[in-house]
């Protein structure tokens, strides 16, 4: 009789060790399944929700460092020069970028558009000044095809956008937004005025003092201006769908992107310049620490990678270029507290997972070197008949390893079925519990989100996201890891056993 027949019998005649051997398997299976099964979900989970984000990073100023360097008497300045955006920009992790100069700018004859506001809201209309009307943010661009259109937060429904001439040049051509064009009856080809009045606040300031009382500037508060016609060559329709969590803070940000105007950044550095020279000369004291030729231009920045997962190399080789007051903010705010909720999850399967492992390897060692001790004499038998030891070792393994299989495919259903529902519980009170611990009352300022760039990481989508499912590789492993625990919980006592003499076996 050849071992493989006598694995089968040997089965069928010790019908109660193997149904406890089976039953044994289904149990630290279910355990190890569960394990595996919650681990492969919050690591799909994880890069679902990272791939599902627009991966956007940002160089900031480092106020906290900023603080330093005046404790220790060190100025440094807070404007990014341009060439250190292009050298990050030339990073091979970024798929585009741009640099913007701002400003504001009083249109008299311009209406703001309004976007509609709840009733209970007060207080978020634009302001207009009652002497110099509306201030209207210029937004200048660094790439002709306009990177707010690249990045989806607006897109072009009439006209056309800059070309390099426009962008390169000092020219006065604009792009405005659709309701404001119809607010102020513009269409492409119209043109449309705006002021930059330098206002001398300080003069206003002491008139109030002398008065005891508010008073809004006037035309004789103004210590120089200039005024521009801008032309109109293309229209855009913003796409941002705000989501801060502050009702106010979300109209306001549809209300500058209904409001702003893009331009050139030469146009606008032109603008910013004039009003520097000015203020240099009403308030030469702001200046005192400042070279003549520093030209304090600021930028907003921002990057778009090719991958979400390039994000922290791009902050790390980012962070390499700039200098060290500035610092890399990349878009993942809204999902750290997710990221910390998953992170844990998978800490704790994995801790789950290894002791289960560690105690089924010693429960079911134990348990086949018992098994093994009342077949030595059998065992001696066949050694004694001349039996080789490989074919014993074979015979055994296989006895075990068909009961394991069968425990194991159960098991691997169960805990499944287990590690769903368990996992999900307790992901949804980690979120909720982080949730609970967050300040209600905290104002965050979260650039990203006023640039127009948002992820919706809320619990409905997080909980659609996060899956137990039987996927390919859950099931390769639950296989590999219960069968190999399994297959070298039972060669260590048959290596014990099967090396015994047989004379000695048998007395």
């Amino acid at each position: 009789m050849n071992f493989f027949k006598r694995a089968f019998i040997s089965i069928k005649r010790s019908i109660g060790k193997t149904l406890l051997l089976f039953l044994l398997i289904i149990v630290l299976g279910s355990v190890i399944s569960g394990a595996i099964s919650a681990n492969q979900a919050t690591e799909t989970t994880e890069r679902h929700l990272r791939n599902s984000m627009l991966p956007v990073a940002m160089i900031e100023f480092d106020w906290a460092f900023h603080e330093i360097m005046e404790e220790e008497g060190i100025r440094v300045s807070w404007v990014l020069p341009p060439d250190y955006i292009r050298e990050v920009g030339a990073l091979p992790y970024v798929s585009y970028f741009d640099f913007a100069a701002e400003t504001g700018l009083f249109g008299r004859d311009l209406e703001p558009y309004e976007p509609e506001m709840d009733d209970d809201m007060w207080g978020g209309g634009m302001w207009v000044d009652p002497t110099f009307g509306p201030q209207f943010r210029l937004r200048g661009v660094h790439d002709p095809a306009v990177f707010d259109i690249q990045a989806g937060l607006i897109e072009l429904v009439e006209g056309r956008v800059f070309n390099d001439i426009e962008v390169n040049n000092l020219t006065n051509v604009a792009l405005i937004s659709q309701n404001f064009a119809e607010v102020n009856n513009l269409r492409v080809g119209s043109t449309f005025s705006l002021r930059n009045a330098i206002i001398d606040w300080g003069r206003l300031h002491d008139e109030q003092e002398e008065d005891g009382r508010w008073q809004d500037p006037t035309e004789d508060h103004v210590f120089a201006d200039e005024s521009y016609d801008l032309e109109v060559i293309g229209i855009f329709r913003p796409l941002v769908n705000p989501d801060t969590g502050n009702q106010w803070d979300d109209h306001h940000i549809i209300q500058e992107f209904e409001n702003r105007i893009y331009t050139s950044n030469v146009f606008v550095e032109m603008v910013n310049r004039f009003a520097n020279e000015a203020h240099r000369e009403l308030h030469p004291e702001w200046f005192e620490e400042m070279d003549d030729e520093e030209d304090e231009m600021f930028y907003r920045n921002t990057f778009i990678l090719n991958d979400p997962a390039d994000l922290r190399a791009f902050q790390d080789a980012a962070n390499e270029i700039i200098p060290e007051q500035f610092m890399v903010v990349v878009q993942d705010n809204a999902f750290q507290d997710v990221e910390a909720a998953l992170t844990s999850i998978g800490q704790l399967t994995a801790t789950i997972l290894w002791v289960a492992v560690g105690a089924a390897l010693l429960i079911l060692t134990l348990l086949i070197m018992l098994f093994l001790r009342d077949r030595r004499r059998e065992i001696g038998i066949y050694l004694a008949l001349g039996e080789k030891r490989g074919k014993i070792t074979t015979q055994i393994i296989m006895e075990i390893m068909l009961v394991a299989f069968a425990g194991i495919v159960i098991a691997l259903f169960i805990g499944n079925l287990i590690a769903g529902n368990m996992s999900e519980t307790m992901l949804m009170n980690d979120l909720a519990a982080r949730a609970q611990a967050a300040d209600p009352n905290m104002w965050v300022w979260d650039p990203f989100a006023w640039a127009g760039f948002t992820n919706e990481v809320d619990v409905d989508s997080i909980i659609e996201s996060y899956r137990v499912a039987l996927t390919p590789m859950t099931v390769l492993m639950f296989f590999g890891v219960g069968l190999g625990t399994t297959f070298l919980a039972t060669v260590i006592p048959i290596f014990y056993v099967t090396r015994l003499n047989p004379k000695k076996i048998m007395l």
